[in-house]
């Protein structure tokens, strides 16, 4: 079926800063502090779908225009325009997001009628692809044309819904739209709805019943033929609970390997750091002892040849006669023990040259002594580093065997539960063609189907029960979260407890698994349904006082949160006060109102702004 999707909220006014908000195609957050307007645009979004008013507050005051943009199926964009207190509404194509003065494609009543189109409720119908059906009025058997109000309270859902002990289907709290309300929920859950009773048929219209018979017989025949496991469907339900708790044992034994590898994995990385710390530290160690080993042997070279000199300077001074080595006068011109005195002059120099080059000699050993000693502590942390990176590689090459196995046991187990899924689906497949068959074979039209007393498929029910309570555990919500639907009364039991008798924390994530696993059901099975799911304090963290009831943690908001990302099909708007998990931006779409850091006081800008 057809469905819409949200663009934009704009309100827009002369001289004013526009106040808008954009959504993503799939999953929107908007939290902040209190008074922000976080629920006005929850309010403004169901006034621009046919609401009859919109509450007036101080921020909006000079916005003229509220504009609601919207992506059709076929993907074109229209653009709802409405004042805040008109009973009218503009459509324009394309996506506007200011004041305009172009002409609208045309101006609609917010009032549905049965017998005219010039209405909004029944403009919306038709991109939905549910004009023109019926909804049971009262128990008399009376119907009444479906109006797109009658859709839009089980998909833009306020504070005070969410949280109200009346069923999500029963929203209005009147009496006498208890049966339309049942009504318009079976019409999502089936694609059926509730056309005036049959009359007598002709025998042209008897051969065609009949010609249809056939043709279900044999859309049945070849139906179950497709069949891949011989079982009926207790049996193949049966087999799917062994295989869950099979799946979840072994998805506990992979999970304990898994985070046991991942400790072990940290710790060879960690020590693989360490290790290429000290090879680098040693190389640079090394380094220098070859500099200090080359400055070394300078020393003892330059010690050997003052050594030399001493020697020399001693035995010319001493055994030759002639020229004076030292100065260069003749002998003439030497006084007495004149070359004793050279001599002595050159040994004191020797001297002092040598005893500073002894010393630092001797401080260059004791630095490469300390170096060695660095080069030597260095290579035995590297050799025990490696010692233990071996070890932990070994016990990873252990781990890796005894994951194995069990990887391939889970991924078995999984094909044999997807054969199951399938099989259930065509069951579920088979018993409404059957149900199909026994409509038309009933010669009378007040005889209810062969399911629930009021009408619904026993199979659809159980299948959209069962998609709440996979909702509610993918979401980490306490306990087996069994859901039950009276289809008397509109409750919903969870666990054997009626949502009504839970407080305001269980009773809002319950009417928000409902809301969003109707707009899977839907979308997965082509039904019916405007497409997208508006929730306003869908997880509360708020406990009654004296009431034994379960308190949320953030473990189920943040699996509420990663849920929506990757369970529901569709456009889901959040809006709460209490902050989403902080990689979520990246993800969906976010805006935070009031909160530190954030961009924005409110979904209005501020006076000074405009």
């Amino acid at each position: 079926m057809s469905a819409l999707t949200l663009l934009h909220l704009t309100f827009v006014g002369p001289g004013k800063t526009p106040a808008a908000v954009e959504f993503g195609p799939h999953l929107t957050v908007i939290y902040g502090a209190s008074d922000t307007g976080k629920s006005f645009i929850v309010e403004a979004i169901d006034y621009m779908l046919g609401a009859s008013s919109l509450k007036e507050i101080q921020e909006a005051d000079g916005y003229t225009r509220i504009l609601l943009g919207l992506r059709l199926a076929d993907g074109q964009t229209v653009t709802l325009s409405r004042t805040p207190d008109d009973s009218k509404v503009d459509i324009h194509s394309g996506d506007i997001r200011a004041l305009t003065s172009t002409p609208p494609e045309k101006t609609l009543n917010i009032r549905h009628s049965a017998t005219s189109e010039n209405n909004l409720s029944r403009y919306l119908l038709k991109l939905i692809g549910a004009d023109g059906r019926n909804l049971l009025k009262n128990q008399r058997g009376d119907r009444v044309s479906l109006s797109f109000r009658n859709l839009a309270h089980l998909c833009v859902i306020s504070e005070t819904q969410m949280a109200a002990p009346r069923s999500p289907v029963l929203t209005s709290g009147q009496n006498t739209n208890v049966t339309a309300e049942k009504s318009a929920f079976k019409y999502l859950l089936t694609g059926a709805d509730d056309p005036e009773g049959p009359k007598g048929a002709s025998d042209v219209d008897k051969k065609v019943g009949k010609g249809k018979i056939d043709i279900l017989d044999q859309v049945i025949t070849d139906t179950r033929n497709s069949l891949i496991i011989e079982a009926n469907e207790a049996e193949l339900r049966e087999q799917l609970g062994r295989l869950e708790t099979a799946l979840a044992s072994a998805s506990a034994a992979a999970g304990d390997l898994i985070a046991r590898r991942s400790a072990l994995l940290g710790r060879t990385r960690t020590l693989e750091s360490q290790t290429t710390d000290n090879l680098t530290r040693a190389g640079e160690v090394r380094s220098l002892l070859a500099r200090f080993d080359l400055l070394r042997q300078q020393y003892e070279s330059d010690l050997a040849r003052l050594q030399m000199v001493a020697e020399a300077g001693t035995l010319l001074g001493y055994f030759r006669t002639g020229t004076c080595v030292f100065c260069g006068a003749t002998p003439e011109h030497q006084q007495a023990g004149h070359h004793l005195h050279e001599s002595t002059q050159l040994q004191a120099a020797v001297v002092a040259e040598t005893r500073k080059t002894a010393e630092l000699h001797t401080d260059l050993l004791t630095t490469i002594e300390d170096l060695e000693g660095q080069l030597s502590g260095l290579d035995s942390e590297h050799a025990a580093s490696q010692d233990q990176v071996e070890g932990l590689r070994r016990d990873l090459a252990r781990l890796d065997e005894r994951l194995a196995p069990l990887n391939a046991d889970s991924q078995e187990l999984l094909a044999t539960r997807a054969r199951i899924h399938a099989d259930l689906a065509v069951h579920a497949q088979i018993q409404r063609l059957e149900e199909m068959k026994a409509n038309l074979e009933s010669s009378t039209p007040e005889e209810p189907p062969p399911a629930r007393p009021d009408g619904f498929p026993a199979a659809d029910l159980a299948e959209f029960e069962r998609m709440i309570q996979q909702i509610l555990q993918s979401w980490k919500v306490p306990g087996d979260n069994r859901v039950t639907y009276d289809q008397s009364t509109a409750e919903i039991t969870v666990d054997g407890r009626a949502r009504r008798s839970r407080g305001k924390g269980m009773r809002s994530v319950i009417h928000a698994a409902f809301s969003t696993a109707l707009a899977g059901y839907t979308t997965a099975r082509d039904l019916p349904h405007p497409g997208f799911v508006v929730l306003d304090s869908p997880v509360l963290t708020y406990r009654e006082p004296h009431e034994q009831d379960i308190q949320l943690t953030h473990n189920v908001v943040e699996h509420f949160y990663q849920g929506l990302l990757t369970d529901v099909p569709g456009q889901v708007i959040v809006v709460e006060n209490g902050d989403p998990p902080r990689d979520l931006g990246e993800y969906a779409t976010v805006y935070a109102f009031s909160m530190a850091g954030s961009e924005r006081a409110g979904f209005f800008p501020a006076q000074t702004e405009s």
